[in-house]
């Protein structure tokens, strides 16, 4: 009875512990308090910069709106008043990917501080567009405001030596148009070196360094002595590199400029929504942004910047016990990873030796574990299907309360089912079998990230090494077969796994969502921190009633899930998506209502009806065959865009075709969409040439900011069967008579906008 008193006693502390670490690891994710507005006049203050978010986020401001020329012009009067002589750079921005193209009118707003002794400039980059939805408080306007408390910081301390070059952007929104167009046309480009860029994907949390120019050595280096709240991960830096997302950093970075990038990313509901105001933006994150800002211009504002175009290695690096970065050269990796496989072989050969282990078992247990890499991740893939099936269209795509609510019974059912598991296991194979065989599959696994992803390396490798080590002085002094060593020997490798896998696994769902693939992402970290941990697990699952302590968590599990599903569901705060357009067919007068949803909710559903069909509408959305919902609707008057050609002649077997096009009510967008078997091989757009890709069919072009105004257009094509093309634009809102939607749903992307296309054939 004592033994079993003791055993329970000894397994609450450890669960205890597991829990203190973990809290630990995420209490590194919180900002830092803001500073208040009555702050020294050198130090930056969020409360000070959130003045400038109120005013600039008041409405949505997209490119060429009115709104957005006030935010430009509330912005040139701030960078006068701090000394910056403001210029106003337009150009036109462009995108090109295969044969779309995105080009746009921008005006991006743009001041330079000299410095006193100037190796090159410091460029300051943030957007000031927003979504036609959205008032964009956070993704940009608490970046914008970050930028001018800075320099206002700046102005009241001693002069920088480096000149520092400050652009507020405009179309970021519209594919980077405005940072593209200073960067291929503005002269300042030629003066930058060292970009620092800030974004933000929701309202709230940690701002991330997230992305580095290669080469990163010396920024790296700057980060972590500059900034006095760092937080970064070079693992997600690497991850980021395989998503086709971009910010106005993208830009920069195709020229080779240094630079970092930052964002913050809690609060996904206010993401290009309705709900990025300032009042529900985070003060907290808002600091961090500013403490970056601030510090790292200081830093950098000193040193010869020629030096961070040399040649240099890039850093590995991650935060451990807090906003302490540690980093290291990325040139260590495979060095590293040899080293850990001399000492597991060297820990093998010592067991084999003594006969405490034989090749047989291992090779077994190590068989058993590749068996539960695949049933762990599996079994919670498994349970969040049919949880997501349940709840149905309750579910929101967001990191709310009840999501992080569900992901914890997911993580919680993830480690009950790997205890059980592992029990099986345990009853077969000895602790120390089951320790060597972890050891040696997860090294095998750090091999391949070692070679196609390094900068994520670290997640494996420090663990590993701890419990390697661990293990090694076990077995030199003989304790092998005592379990309390075993226990002991354990916890630096223990302690080290969950100290850095759990801020992953949370920055993961905060930035992908909770989705399949991430619920298999978070089981395979489930899975490594488990068998990183074996000598634990057999603690923490009671070899007494070993049914017992996996019942016991599947049953917090339960209870987080049932929490989790009371809070799904949309509310105001965690609003649903849905989308509804108005189009108007210019050739014949006709309109129809346009649902791009795969379901009708019931507030669309008022203007569809009951046991309506998905069909394509191509002459009211500009040639596009996309299946849609869609039903008649009255016509409104709306005067249509104005396409004229110029003139049409024939290169060899190619047309050469000019025109001009125009919204003749001054829409936000303008399509120009040819049919479908046109093909592109060049076009000039406002006097810049486009190379298209070969043999891409389809050819579009979108166009931003252009207002009333016409656009001189010039394509080269291919055009066998003559040329048919769709011109259409695009302004916000709908129709007064529609009804208001209800607060727990808000429209998404395409949503509340009315078009007028017309299609031209030659």
């Amino acid at each position: 009875m004592r033994e079993s008193t003791s055993q329970i006693l000894a397994c609450i502390v450890s669960w205890f512990a597991v829990f203190l670490l973990v809290g630990l690891a995420l209490q590194s994710l919180r900002p830092p308090n803001p500073t208040p507005i009555a702050a020294p006049a050198q130090e930056f203050s969020a409360e000070r910069a959130k003045n400038h978010v109120r005013i600039i986020a008041r409405v949505p401001h997209p490119i060429g709106s009115q709104a957005n020329r006030e935010v430009k012009d509330y912005l040139t009067a701030q960078l006068s008043s701090l000394g910056l002589t403001p210029q106003i750079f337009q150009g036109v921005g462009l995108d090109v990917v295969g044969s779309a193209i995105v080009a746009g009118r921008t005006q991006d707003v743009v001041g330079r501080l000299p410095g006193t002794e100037n190796s090159q400039a410091i460029l300051l980059v943030a957007h000031y567009d927003s979504m036609p939805r959205s008032p964009g408080a956070a993704d940009d306007a608490a970046s914008v405001a970050a930028i001018l408390e800075t320099v206002r910081a700046l102005r009241s301390d001693r002069a920088l030596k480096n000149d520092l070059i400050v652009l507020f952007s405009d179309g970021e929104e519209g594919l980077l148009l405005g940072a593209e167009s200073f960067a291929t046309s503005n002269p300042w480009i030629k003066d930058v070196g060292l970009v620092l860029n800030f974004e933000a994907r929701g309202n709230r949390g940690p701002s991330l360094l997230f992305e580095t120019s290669p080469g990163n050595h010396q920024l790296v280096k700057g980060f972590r002595e500059a900034a006095p709240y760092p937080v970064g991960s070079s693992l997600f830096y690497a991850l980021y590199k395989l998503l086709p997302n971009d910010t106005d950093f993208t830009i920069f970075h195709r020229l080779g400029l240094p630079g970092l990038n930052f964002a913050f990313g809690e609060g996904f509901d206010a993401y290009h929504s309705r709900l990025d105001t300032a009042e529900n933006l985070s003060t907290a994150s808002l600091q961090h942004h500013g403490s970056y800002a601030l510090a790292l211009t200081r830093y950098f504002g000193q040193l010869d910047l020629t030096k961070l175009r040399e040649p240099a290695d890039d850093e590995i690096f991650f935060n451990w016990f807090g906003t302490n970065l540690i980093s290291y050269p990325e040139k260590w990796v495979i060095p590293e990873q040899m080293l850990i496989s001399i000492l597991i072989v060297l820990l093998v050969t010592l067991s084999f030796r003594k006969a405490t282990i034989q090749p047989k078992r291992l090779i077994l247990a190590v068989a058993s574990f590749l068996a539960l890499l695949v049933s762990v991740p599996g079994a919670m893939a498994l349970a969040w299907k049919m949880i997501a099936y349940f709840l149905a269209d309750r579910v929101l795509s967001t990191d709310s309360p009840g999501n992080s609510l569900l992901l914890s019974g997911t993580v919680l059912f993830g480690t009950a089912v790997a205890g059980f598991l592992l029990n099986i296991c345990r009853r077969k194979f000895s602790v120390q079998e089951m320790s060597l065989a972890a050891m040696m599959l997860v090294c095998c696994f750090n091999w391949v990230v070692a070679v196609k992803l390094p900068a994520g390396s670290y997640l494996l490798f420090w663990p590993l090494l701890f419990s390697v080590a661990g293990q090694l002085i076990i077995q030199l002094l003989n304790y092998e077969e005592r379990p309390a060593s075993q226990l002991i020997g354990s916890l630096a490798g223990t302690s080290a796994a969950l100290l850095l896998f759990s801020p992953v696994v949370y920055l993961v769902y905060v930035f992908f969502t909770l989705q399949s693939i991430v619920v298999v992402v978070v089981g395979g970290c489930i899975f490594m921190v488990c068998i990183l941990s074996i000598p634990l697990m057999d603690r923490l699952v009671l070899r007494i009633k070993p049914w017992l302590a996996p019942a016991l968590v599947f049953s917090v599990a339960i209870a987080c899930w049932v929490s989790g599903a009371k809070l799904s569901g949309y509310t105001a705060e965690h609003p649903g998506h849905d989308t509804l357009a108005y189009s108007v067919n210019a050739n014949d007068g006709s309109a129809k209502w346009i649902s791009y949803d795969d379901v009708l909710d019931r507030w669309t559903m008022q203007f569809f009806g009951q046991g309506v069909k998905r069909q394509s509408v191509p002459n009211y959305l500009a040639g596009s065959a996309r299946s849609v919902f869609t039903a008649s609707a009255s016509t409104v008057e709306l005067l249509a865009p104005v396409a004229t050609v110029e003139s049409d002649t024939m290169v060899g077997d190619l047309h050469q075709l000019n025109l001009r096009i125009k919204s003749s009510r001054a829409a936000d967008i303008i399509y120009l969409r040819f049919a479908k078997d046109i093909q592109g091989v060049s076009a000039n757009i406002e006097g810049r040439d486009v190379h298209i890709q070969k043999h891409s069919n389809w050819l579009r072009l979108t166009l931003y900011g252009m207002a009333d105004k016409e656009i001189n257009l010039r394509f080269l094509i291919r055009a066998p069967s003559g040329i048919v093309f769709w011109v259409m634009d695009e302004s916000a809102g709908l129709p007064a008579s529609v009804p208001h939607r209800p607060d727990n749903l808000m429209a998404w992307y395409g949503s509340d906008v009315t078009l007028v296309c017309r299609m031209y054939s030659l």
